[in-house]
């Protein structure tokens, strides 16, 4: 006679040993010297930890010739003459 504790003991174990088959799917670890280690600076990098004021000025130029892009686009981006040849064409 079969007790229901044993048989739910070994269906426990049957589901928990189909679960053990992925093994191999876990990536391998790194060792923790690579891991501590200060990271290595890209090369454009050098650039700003030479001279931080250069950076900082070439930043400041690129953002207001951004900043002045932006502002040209906030009017219309049809010449007048365009426009009014296309409203035309619409009637």
């Amino acid at each position: 006679m079969c007790h229901p504790s044993r048989l739910a003991a070994f269906c426990a174990l049957l589901i928990l040993s189909a679960c053990g088959g992925g093994a191999g799917r876990y990536p391998a670890l790194m060792p923790s010297d690579l891991i501590l280690a200060e990271p290595a600076l890209p090369d454009h990098a050098g650039i700003a930890a030479a001279s931080p004021d250069q950076a900082d000025a070439a930043t400041e130029t690129r953002g207001a010739a951004l900043r002045d892009r932006a502002a040209s686009l906030q009017g219309p981006v049809i010449d007048p003459e365009t426009r009014a040849r296309m409203q035309r064409a619409r009637r």
